[in-house]
């Protein structure tokens, strides 16, 4: 059996393969020709891929079958074929996660929803979220006590600057023109001074004892109140004026009842240290002596701590 020489291109079954022409002549087997070029092969048939062949035999066949075929460019593949290996490549373990997601996100479609409860509650304001609570609160009796715990508890700074918005909205309220202490002035008003005084006799009870425990507080806080009071419009006709004087009434007994809970505590030397007496006397000045009561209180108080002091020493 005669010897094969191997073809000198640079790589066996690539157009540029073929041998050079300088190439020295030496024996030759007979050409086999290959599948591919061979008449027997159609232009429709599918080849089957092996993943598990070593070499391009089945393909291209090997050099000891084919030894001519180094000297010969391939004949384009037909489209069909070509598809076929293009399908199998997008098919591939490799490219089929890349494929899928591909798909994935072409079949994902954009659909009307609901806005998530987090993003409707902030496009609300403050009174529409307030009645939204207070409506729950009113149909499920347990969320009081839950909304009640789960809520930061006032302090007197931010409690007093609250009431104080509301008595902005009061003098905001007011008619351009008329007379300011009229009826048609008190009527356009109105409204806003309940809505005032509704906040005082809601604030007031939760910095009275035994709610609020440090008197300090109690006192800071009906200083405060009592000073807003004091800025609410007089009428000209004492009906309408009925409201501001049950307001005083109101914050009298609150005074009293604070000062007298000051006056167990170390025999009231927070009054007396703290410049108390002439506050609440000055309270009673601008109120027309409608705090009495609570200016009589201070002076009962501190008077019999001044005598019990006067016999201890």
């Amino acid at each position: 059996m005669s010897a094969v020489l191997p073809p000198s291109g640079p790589l066996l079954g690539f157009p540029f393969s073929g041998q050079s022409k300088e190439a020295s002549p030496g024996p030759t087997a007979p050409a086999v020709q290959s599948p591919i070029l061979s008449p027997t092969f159609r232009y429709g048939q599918k080849r089957k891929l092996s993943h598990d062949d070593d070499s391009d035999d089945e393909m291209f066949g090997s050099p000891e079958s084919s030894p001519a075929l180094g000297t010969r460019s391939l004949a384009p593949l037909p489209q069909q074929h070509h598809n076929s290996v293009q399908t199998g490549f997008l098919n591939s373990p490799q490219n089929a996660g890349h494929h899928h997601s591909a798909s994935k996100r072409a079949r994902t479609e954009i659909i009307g929803r609901p806005l998530p409860l987090s993003r409707q509650l902030e496009s609300l304001d403050a009174r529409t979220l307030k009645a939204i609570i207070c409506s729950l609160a009113d149909k499920h009796a347990y969320l009081v006590e839950e909304i009640s715990t789960m809520a930061p508890t006032p302090t007197v700074t931010s409690s007093l600057e609250l009431l104080a918005r509301h008595l902005d909205r009061i003098s905001s309220a007011f008619p351009y023109k008329g007379d300011p202490a009229g009826d048609y002035a008190y009527i356009r008003v109105r409204p806003y001074i309940t809505d005032f005084l509704d906040a005082v006799s809601d604030y007031t009870p939760h910095f009275l004892p035994p709610r609020e425990q440090q008197v300090g507080n109690c006192l800071q806080f009906l200083d405060g109140v009592t000073s807003l009071v004091h800025r609410l419009p007089d009428w000209r006709a004492d009906a309408n004026n009925a409201l501001k004087y049950a307001a005083y009434d109101e914050l009298s007994r609150a005074w009293s009842l604070v000062i007298r809970e000051a006056l167990k505590r170390a025999n009231g030397i927070v009054l007396e240290y703290g410049g108390w007496r002439e506050k609440i006397g000055k309270h009673n000045e601008l109120a027309a002596g409608r705090l009495q009561s609570a200016v009589e209180a201070v002076d009962q108080g501190l008077g019999n701590a001044s005598r019990r002091f006067g016999r201890f020493f």
